[in-house]
């Protein structure tokens, strides 16, 4: 979508944040309105280095005065106060501050340190104890209780998988007494992934929380990333609880098959025949790729050990039953340039996302004066923890309380705006809401402090407020341009007539070649095939080829009908052009053309109604130019530009 592309437009420009204040210098008035010569810096540095045909800043005025006349006529109009518009808008402004809202040399080395767990894997196993999304201060205690005392366990020397095995309550500890196997970046929750990573190898984490509950994290080992594997199987399953004699069947079976594969049949054949993983072998028993913690282990290693093309495993054992493995592909790890763009998005999808804001938040405070009335919140918490009072008494008791939460800048965080929130989140019920206020207040108060900060963005970064203007004025001039230029002129059956009528001879198909172009290396080749076509001209470039390539390729032959710019010899010596766009052919030193002129045609209306259209769309628009420079007659300040700023490198 148009509006979407310029969007991602916009955004790309902000390169760099600058919070140095600027004075500004009229440059061109409308009406009430004055526009800065910093704001026209910004415009001309930002599109004019896109454009094939770069003006200079006086004669870009121009354009930047009819720009600012459309937007000041969708004004009058009162498109920019069209819910659709300012819905719109708000997007984008969101969108266009959340990198002013986030510490981007926090965001650079989360990006740094994400990349450097992608490209290396941990084995792991852990404890967990679980915790409920809200627990309770008592819940919460008991929970830390248990782990601190299971790990005091383990430095007295008991086995940690034992007590993984007794302990855990991660349901996958029965089976793997908490083994976790090999995993990488972004393959756990962020606060997980840290401990295991900030781990030697052969020791214990310190107690870490997720949202999951209290873990302790033994890691046993570190390597590099080893890639992926692309592989296929053939499967006999077997169910886990499944009798030695259903066993020993599936064994035979799958030894039969192995034995074929031996003797030299093709593997995806036999996968599609004899395979009970139905879904790989309608693909030849094709699986997805895969890396480490991607894949059951008991698969995984055995197929990692194949490291050539067509290199088979033996038949190998899981959980799930019995596999031959063929190794197909192999990858490694993307290099940090081609992964940069999708660990920043998937930073943006994760905890780790908060860290960045976090810092601008700690920023904001000190730079605000921030001052927290922490015997306020105290009383907040310690009322939400009064067991005895229903939430409307809760909500009752503080709804007139005079005393604010914290002041910002001067700005009061008012406590009876915090209530009036609350209420408005189904999720602060009584039962939860002693465990939910401490949260709540962080967050409330942080959401304040953004949203203090957005009102000032304009003022402290001009280059957010011009972006932020330009996408303001883009929107409304795409709708007034809709309603005054696009619309009229596709609805204008008689003025697209006329304006073809009137200009008919600027619509035609060029002129063109229909002849050969023959290439070769030899000069005298060349020279020979001129004596030959001057003497018949309607010789076939079959007939040339029989003619000069007996022994060998001594001559190239093109035959079509070529039009300007197409090929660089055609245009030199068919049309005298010096400076051709058209293509070289660069193997082939020497070049002769000949062929019959096909002279220009005019083109009827039908052939060419979309350039038409468009020329008429452009007359339309200079009319209506010429109508608000009469309305609103725009003044010009051309000294202003002595204050103009050559483009930041």
């Amino acid at each position: 979508m148009i509006r979407t592309k310029l969007l991602f437009l916009l955004v790309a420009g902000i390169t760099t944040i600058n919070s140095i204040a600027q004075s500004t210098h009229s440059l061109v008035s409308i009406g009430d309105e004055s526009y800065s010569v910093e704001e026209f810096d910004f415009i001309y540095n930002k599109n004019n280095n896109f454009s094939e045909e770069p003006k200079s800043k006086k004669e870009y005025i121009d354009l930047f005065v009819n720009y600012k006349l459309k937007v000041t006529e969708a004004k009058a109009l009162g498109l920019d106060t069209i819910p659709s518009f300012i819905k719109e808008y708000n997007y984008y402004k969101n969108e266009l501050a959340k990198p002013y809202l986030s510490d981007k040399s926090v965001t650079d080395k989360l990006i740094k340190e994400a990349y450097n767990r992608i490209t290396h894997e941990v084995e792991a196993s852990h404890i967990l104890i679980r915790l409920n999304p809200s627990p309770t201060p008592e819940d919460t205690l008991k929970a830390y209780e248990k782990i601190s005392s299971i790990l005091e366990r383990h430095k007295e020397g008991e086995d940690f998988n034992k007590l993984a095995l007794q302990y855990s309550e991660d349901p996958s500890a029965k089976k793997n007494q908490g083994k976790l196997g090999y995993f990488s970046g972004f393959m756990m929750v962020y606060p997980f992934e840290s401990a295991a990573y900030n781990t030697p190898v052969g020791e214990v984490s310190t107690i870490t929380r997720t949202s999951f509950g209290y873990h302790i994290i033994k890691v046993h080992n570190k390597r590099e990333n080893r890639g992926e594997l692309l592989t296929a199987h053939i499967m006999q399953i077997f169910p886990a609880n499944s009798s030695a004699e259903v066993v020993a069947a599936k064994k035979a079976k799958i030894d039969s098959v192995y034995q074929l594969v031996l003797d030299g049949e093709d593997f995806g054949e036999l996968a599609a025949k004899y395979s009970e993983d139905r879904n790989s072998a309608n693909r030849n028993g094709e699986l997805a790729w895969f890396g480490s913690g991607r894949m059951i282990p008991e698969y995984s290693e055995p197929a990692f050990k194949l490291d050539s093309v067509n290199n088979i495993s033996e038949v190998i054992r899981t959980p799930y039953g019995f596999h031959i493995i063929k190794f197909l592909d192999k990858r490694g790890v993307k290099s940090f340039e081609e992964m940069e763009e999708e660990i920043t998005n998937r930073i943006s999808k994760d905890e780790r996302a908060f860290q960045g804001k976090k810092a601008v938040i700690e920023r904001l405070k000190k730079e605000y004066n921030y001052t927290e009335n922490s015997e306020q919140t105290e009383l907040i918490k310690t009322t939400a923890g009064n067991t005895a009072l229903s939430n409307e008494d809760f909500f009752n008791t503080l709804a007139n309380t005079n005393s604010d939460i914290a002041t910002l800048d001067g700005l009061k965080i008012k406590t009876t705006d915090f209530i009036a929130s609350l209420k408005e989140n189904k999720q602060f019920t009584k039962q939860k809401r002693a465990t939910l206020i401490d949260q709540s207040i962080d967050t409330y108060i942080e959401d304040k402090i953004i949203d203090y900060e957005k009102t000032k963005l304009e003022d402290k970064y001009p280059d957010y407020k011009y972006l932020l203007n330009e996408y303001h004025d883009g929107l409304l001039i795409f709708e007034i341009s809709q309603k005054e230029i696009w619309n009229k002129a596709m609805d204008d059956s008689l003025g697209i007539a006329n304006h073809y009528e009137a200009n008919k001879g600027d619509y035609f198909y060029p002129e063109k070649l229909d002849g050969k172009l023959i290439l070769s290396n030899d000069s005298k080749t060349i020279k020979e095939v001129k004596k030959l076509l001057k003497a018949n001209a309607e010789i076939s470039g079959d007939s040339l080829k029989q003619i000069f390539n007996k022994d060998s390729k001594a001559i190239k032959v093109l035959e079509s009908v070529f039009e300007q710019g197409e090929y660089k010899a055609i245009d030199k010596q068919i049309w005298k052009i010096k400076k051709s766009e058209g293509k070289t052919l660069d193997d082939y030193k020497y070049a002769w053309t000949v062929g019959t002129i096909i002279p220009k045609e005019p083109k009827n209306l039908e052939e060419t109604r979309g350039q038409v259209i468009a020329d008429y769309q452009s007359e339309i628009e200079e009319r209506w130019i010429n109508e608000l420079k009469s309305k609103y007659n725009p003044v010009v300040n051309t000294k202003a530009l002595k204050y103009s700023k050559k483009e930041k490198k």
